[in-house]
Parts: C-alpha cells; structure tokens; sequence
C-alpha cells in the first residue's frame, strides 16, 4: 500500500463526496480508490468511510486521517519545492483562494505574480469565507484573499498581510447616453430601487445588510444569486441595480453602459487582507508570495485596482 497515494485518494474522496468522481479527479479506477482506502482501514484498524449505496461522509476516525493526510500531503509538497527551488527561482504550486469580491485583485496579483516569478503555477479559486477558513485551517490553500476582521480567524490566528479597505458601490446599466449616477448615493435611497443582491449566506450580503441597517433601511431584493457574474448579468439585460464592492466597481466600469455610485451614509468600509496558515514556516512559493504582497510593485498596482 503506498500510504501517500491513499492519503490523496481520501482528500479527493472528501472534496468530491463520490468515489467515481473523485476516483476520475485521481486519474483511476473506482475500484482502485475503494479498494486502497479500505486496504488504509485495514492497516489502521479503524473505519475511516461511512459507507451506504453512496459515499456518507467521513467517521470521527476518518476526519482525524483526514486531517492527517492534509498535513502529510503539504509537508510533501514544500519538501518537493525546496528541492527544485531555489529562492531566486521558485517553482511550484501555489493554491490561492479568494473571496468572490475580491477576484479581480486576487487576478491581478496572479498575473503580476507569474511575470516575475514564472516558476511558479497559481491555481485561483472563487471561495466563500468560511471555505477559506477552513483552506487555511487544514492547509489545502496557501493563501487567502478575504476579510480580516471575522471572528472566526481567532482561533488559529493565521498570518495576516492587510491589502485594502472595501468600499461598496450602487451599479446600474445607463438607459441612454445623457443618462447618468450621482457621483455618491445614500443607502436609504438604494435600499428604495430594485436590487439584485447576493444570497444571505454570502459574508458579503451579511455586510451590506449591516449598512442599510445603520441607515434605518431594509431592502428586499428583486432577486438573489451566489454569484458576482449573474448580478452583473442581469442589471446588463435588466433596468435592475446592485451593489458590488470597489475592485467589482473598478472591473464593471470598464464598460461604458454601466452607471457608478459610491455607498454613503454611512461611508462603509471593511478590512481585506492575505492570509497565509500559521504556526508553521512558510513554503518557498507562499514566502515568494508574501515578499511580493508587500513589495512596493504591488501597492502600486493594488492603489489602481481597488476602487474605481
């Protein structure tokens, strides 16, 4: 039993929760998968899989393995890129998660990242913010652009680099070419139009709820979505508004049939950082990337991006 492949085929089963799935994302057999996790339960003596007609989760056993299996696989992995690296040429993968609000300066330092360390290989994915959480917790990511003033960040209290304070913006599409937006608009008139919102359970909506609170407003949304792409969407093809933060803004404003407005009343802002795991040293790719969150190149970039 080669116990490193097997941790593999347990993390993928995890992320996948269907063992043909995550068989097919490991590039074998169904069989192949079952059979070497229960060849690991065997080994162990415990039961790691519930099983039914369907993958059932993982046993208490099982979530202590797989917990395991994270930090074996992430010490394996900085292991490889220390040997192939050298700190003036890094190579390796490096897993980025980000809050969707923050997506295009994530983009941004991805592309900046790759120009001048093209030894590396990004892999950015869209997460809600108790997915990074637990990214950072059982190290499946190496960074993490989201908020940085959520409680829940106490307990493991992960290194912290602050980027921007998001703003937020009222965006619609313009209904001719004299049409036009205030400069700013209040929340308590917002909270009057037809508003396309992000679903309650995104942290995002939470705050924007908070804010037409502290402006004595409640808005019913027109309707809701757990995605950025479907809100710019459907103002695009409707007379609908929504409000988005300032590097969505900053992005949408580079069409020129979408209408901007800055939020105020109050003037709402809240903390956006990277965040990298702690307790541990960091790998040659996650140092690579910390160096350069706080290299004078970015800030510059990060001063253009943020806002529109």
């Amino acid at each position: 039993m080669n116990i490193i492949d097997t941790f593999r085929y347990l993390v993928s089963l995890e992320q996948h929760k269907h063992f043909s799935r995550a068989a097919q994302a490991c590039y074998i057999t169904q069989p192949a998968l079952s059979n070497a996790i229960k060849a690991l339960e065997d080994e162990m003596n415990i039961k790691i899989v519930n099983r039914g007609r369907n993958y059932e989760g993982l046993t208490n056993e099982g979530k202590r393995v797989l917990a395991t299996a994270h930090q074996v696989l992430h010490e394996i992995d900085a292991l490889k890129q220390e040997i192939a690296s050298q700190s003036s040429m890094p190579s390796g993968n490096l897993i980025i998660g980000a809050i969707p609000s923050a997506l295009p300066i994530a983009s941004n330092f991805v592309v900046n990242l790759k120009k001048n360390f093209p030894g590396l290989n990004p892999i950015l994915r869209s997460m809600a913010s108790h997915e990074l959480e637990m990214g950072l917790e059982n190290l499946t990511l190496d960074i993490a652009f989201g908020y940085i003033d959520r409680p829940q960040l106490e307990p493991y209290e992960p290194r912290i680099i602050p980027q921007y304070n998001e703003k937020y913006f009222l965006i619609r599409k313009s209904k001719n070419k004299n049409d036009h937006l205030p400069e700013k608009t209040t929340w308590k008139n917002a909270s009057k139009l037809s508003l396309c919102l992000l679903t309650s359970e995104m942290h995002n909506r939470a705050l924007v709820n908070k804010f037409f609170s502290m402006a004595n407003s409640k808005v019913v949304p027109v309707m809701q979505t757990d995605s950025i792409f479907t809100l710019l969407s459907c103002i695009y093809y409707s007379e609908f508004s929504t409000i988005l933060s300032g590097p969505m803004a900053n992005f949408a404003g580079f069409n020129n049939e979408l209408l901007v407005s800055k939020l105020i009343e109050p003037d709402s802002e809240t903390a956006i950082g990277i965040m990298m795991p702690s307790g541990r040293q960091l790998t040659i790719v996650q140092e690579t990337a910390h160096k350069f969150a706080k290299s004078s190149e970015w800030v510059r970039i990060l001063e253009k991006i943020s806002n529109p």
